[in-house]
């Protein structure tokens, strides 16, 4: 036999070993990781370096930094309303002005009584002997009556309603011949309980977000933050200046953005895209997120496509890192160059 034969000879199961290798290295991918099976329209990209940045994004709303919320210390009908939104107010100002009829006759009936009791008093002390009992007595309704035009003296004066600081007038609930009670919103058999007028510093305008309690954690005074208002133009720049340490109404907490400069185009009231960044790497190896299959916290498997295509695709196991929209940082198990499968549809819980 020649050697041209002897090597035909050895060269053809050889090479059906090496397929049979090649086909049980897909068998294992294929029972262990299906999903890292790529589609028919699976795409193939590098891995390469580029920044990611990790974001916190929620709704919001424009507010003043500076707000009151102003209602009556006492009851009474409102028979005056100096104010209307979009009124500018100093501190000290008249809103709004409740019937001071009977505040009006209970102190004067308490100055009577205040008068007789000194005049008793006087009478008491000029009597020889004094009269302990009864001087005691005089003075103590003096000092009864005392309180009582103390009382009275101010509620008519909480039955004038003034502005705590300078600002401008954006809400009045109630309007003339409203019955308010003490302390709570007018009218009193509002359906919807608001203060009698809210006041704003137009001046120190904010952004208010709600963010989930899954990523309030995340957010701290001094991160950098963008709002996209509507109606105000491109995004707003600025920074975290606040917290919220409990969620309101809606389950949300509050976290207000604030810009050095805001543009002139805002109003209070209107809505905003709030979008805080959190972390951020720089020139990391990164692999589209759609290309990552989880297994764990920082940890999932891609699928990486062999050199020049010699040989099967392998799962290999990596550490994941930040990751935004686009990509995801991959800090153990890649090289930058190595070339990894992106399926056609992306896995099941695939972003980190």
């Amino acid at each position: 036999m020649s050697t041209g034969r002897r090597r035909r000879g050895w060269l053809v199961p050889t090479l059906l070993v090496a397929v049979l290798i090649a086909g049980a290295a897909g068998a294992v991918i294929v029972l262990r990781f299906p999903d890292l099976v790529p589609g028919p329209s699976a795409t193939v990209v590098p891995v390469v370096r580029a920044d990611v940045v990790a974001e916190v994004r929620a709704p919001g709303a424009v507010r003043s930094a500076a707000e009151s919320e102003v209602s009556f210390s006492v009851s009474g009908t409102v028979t005056a309303i100096e104010v209307a939104p979009g009124t500018p107010v100093r501190a000290g100002d008249e809103l709004a002005r409740l019937d001071t009829g009977p505040t009006t006759g209970r102190l004067d009936a308490a100055r009577a009584a205040l008068d007789a009791d000194l005049r008793e008093v006087d009478l008491a002390r000029q009597r020889v002997p004094v009269d302990v009992v009864v001087l005691a007595r005089a003075e103590a309704d003096a000092a009864r009556d005392r309180a009582d035009v103390g009382d009275a003296e101010r509620a008519l004066e909480d039955a004038v309603l003034r502005a705590p600081r300078d600002g401008t007038v954006t809400a009045v609930a109630g309007q003339v011949g409203d019955r308010v009670l003490a302390g709570a919103p007018t009218p009193d058999d509002a359906p919807s309980r608001r203060p009698f007028v809210r006041l704003a510093d137009l001046g120190a305008l904010v952004v208010r977000a709600s963010v989930a309690p899954r990523d309030v954690a995340r957010v701290e005074a001094g991160q950098p933050a963008s709002a996209a208002v509507d109606g105000a133009g491109p995004a707003v720049f600025g920074e975290v200046v606040g917290v919220e340490p409990a969620p309101g109404s809606d389950g949300a907490y509050g976290v207000t953005v604030a810009a050095a400069t805001p543009p002139p185009a805002l109003r209070v009231g209107q809505g905003a895209q709030v979008r805080v960044l959190v972390a951020r790497a720089i020139g990391v190896p990164v692999v589209p997120v759609e290309a990552v299959r989880v297994t764990g916290p920082d940890r999932g498997t891609v699928l990486v496509r062999a050199p020049e295509g010699r040989g099967p695709d392998r799962a290999v196991a990596v550490t994941t890192g930040l990751a935004d929209d686009v990509s995801i940082e991959v800090r153990d198990g890649l090289r930058v160059g190595d070339r990894v499968v992106v399926p056609r549809t992306p896995f099941v819980g695939a972003r980190p």
